[in-house]
């Protein structure tokens, strides 16, 4: 190597490492998680059949752990220094499964990743869950949309379908803010999505299917 191209090359990494270039610190992003809650008004009915909750679904762009922003209908960005725990379609999943949970109507509801024997599976299809600016410089209203479907096993029929959008507008355009909207959103949608599953007229007949048989045995 000539003395020529050697001067020229470190000469290169000294301009790359003065204007932050390849030799520069990445930079770190904040790490949020999600906390929705949940107040159900009332007790829901009691269902016996399991339930399992697939992970959702979601566009290329919400299917990240990045916290989506958007300014414009047609535009969809990212805040530059934060991201969430996991990637979106994981939080959704959790929630709904905490929301199962804190209901106390199922007994038998988990992930789909433990590989339990269900007699039902709902399929989530996340449509948005991103912070819109109506405004250059006030705080965004959060979105979240989900859409469901609670599919029969074995025969994998379709018992029932529903979406849900909720909204939830940040008190302030700064980060925790915007995550406390995420959080009350997001609970909305899966506390909607708990109440309408554990309502709908399949599991009720499974409910019954069961305590026939058991009935049956019993005598």
């Amino acid at each position: 190597m000539s003395i020529h191209r050697l001067v020229a090359i470190l000469t290169l990494l000294a301009l790359l490492a003065g204007c932050g270039g390849i030799l520069s610190e990445v930079p770190k992003r904040q790490i949020y998680r999600t906390n929705p809650s949940f107040a159900f008004a009332a007790a829901l009915p009691h269902v016996a059949a399991q339930l399992v909750v697939a992970v959702p679904t979601a566009p290329a762009g919400l299917d990240t752990d990045r916290i989506a922003l958007s300014r414009a209908a047609v535009s969809l960005d990212y805040f530059a220094d934060a991201q969430w725990t996991d990637r979106v379609p994981f939080l959704v999943q959790t929630a709904l499964v905490e929301g199962f949970e804190k209901s106390a109507a199922i007994p038998a509801v988990g992930p789909e990743s433990l590989g339990v024997r269900a007699d039902f599976v709902l399929d989530v299809a996340i449509g948005d869950f991103a912070a819109i600016y109506d405004s250059p410089e006030g705080p965004p209203r959060i979105v979240v949309k989900l859409n469901a479907k609670l599919i029969r096993i074995p025969e994998r029929r379709i018992a029932g379908q529903m979406s849900v959008s909720r909204e939830a507008k940040a008190a302030a355009n700064g980060l925790p803010e915007i995550v406390r909207a995420f959080d009350s959103a997001l609970g909305g949608a899966a506390q909607e999505i708990v109440t309408w599953t554990v309502s709908t007229p399949a599991l009720s007949e499974r409910r019954r299917s069961v305590i026939s048989r058991t009935r049956f045995v019993h005598g």
